[in-house]
């Protein structure tokens, strides 16, 4: 199974019986990919993001698309949209185990939640919306009108480059800037996160993914059937099934401890260094390392 890397250009998406709907898309609505699905589970520590999975084949969609973000604009700033063709983004779509469509995850707290599935009425989306609002204050979460772009910290233009490639399919492109603005800044974190993203991204390119966890789970002892799994967890946004997935190799077997290591280095570029995910796993590694 392959995908496009590309994010969704939402311009194209408001044409009648397209998957986003005849609305214009909320301000800080995001389209997601491969590409940014690990940020935005990992931002969702701030931001309570709802995960929209939608395709041009549903019947009534678009109308229920916009009637979903009719009910999220009254919470501008409090709950995010994210929306998910299922048709573009098919590996991404699999990965969060997606069953039928429409359906809705809830990010919240890093974790991925199922939130509903199918065509609901506005009436049943207020009341539910409403209580993620106030459950998102309770938690102290972001709860401020989005800012403007503009007001955000800005990439170098080298990454800015970097990430247009990613984004519009160029993984070689981006490989390029990517690695040349690491030459030039050692250890930058954002130019090494973006190599550890498209490596993880060629690995998993070919995978089914239903065929990949099967593999693991038939065979604990397989490095490589391991290696993929967790992959294929993160890929899903299922960070900490990831981690403990390699954990346990590294643990249970030595001889490849080397490779295990790696990886489980390379999955932290991709999930971010301060991530408290991040910081346990490292801690949890170094027991078993000493």
């Amino acid at each position: 199974m392959t995908s496009s890397y590309g994010v969704m250009d939402f311009n194209t998406l408001k044409k009648e019986n397209q998957t986003g709907g005849t609305s214009d898309p909320l301000e800080g609505e995001v389209a997601v990919s491969e590409a940014n699905l690990e940020s935005l589970i990992k931002d969702s520590a701030q931001h309570l993001t709802i995960l929209f999975v939608t395709s041009a084949r549903v019947n009534g969609g678009a109308a229920f698309t916009d009637e979903l973000r009719s009910v999220i604009a009254k919470h501008a700033g409090t709950i995010r949209l994210a929306i998910l063709d299922a048709d573009q983004q098919p590996r991404v779509a699999a990965a969060l185990r997606v069953q039928s469509l429409p359906t809705a995850v809830l990010l919240m707290k890093g974790q991925v939640q199922p939130l509903f599935e199918g065509v609901v009425t506005k009436e049943q989306l207020a009341p539910v919306m409403d209580e993620l609002a106030a459950l998102a204050a309770k938690e102290g979460m972001h709860t401020e009108a989005p800012r403007e772009e503009a007001e955000q910290p800005a990439l170098p233009e080298a990454l800015e480059k970097a990430y247009s490639a990613m984004e519009s399919g160029d993984m070689d492109g981006a490989e390029a800037s990517f690695t040349a603005y690491l030459e030039e800044h050692p250890g930058e974190s954002e130019a090494k996160k973006g190599l550890a993203v498209i490596a993880l991204m060629r690995r998993t390119q070919d995978v089914e993914l239903q065929a990949g966890r099967e593999a693991a789970a038939a065979n604990p002892k397989d490095t490589d059937a391991q290696l993929m799994a967790a992959d294929l967890d993160l890929l899903g946004g299922h960070v900490d099934d990831a981690f403990a997935r390699l954990l346990t190799s590294f643990r249970d077997t030595p001889a490849e401890r080397d490779r295990i290591r790696a990886r489980l280095l390379e999955l932290f570029d991709v999930v971010g260094a301060e991530d408290d995910r991040v910081l346990q796993a490292r801690k949890k590694l170094s027991r078993l390392m000493f």
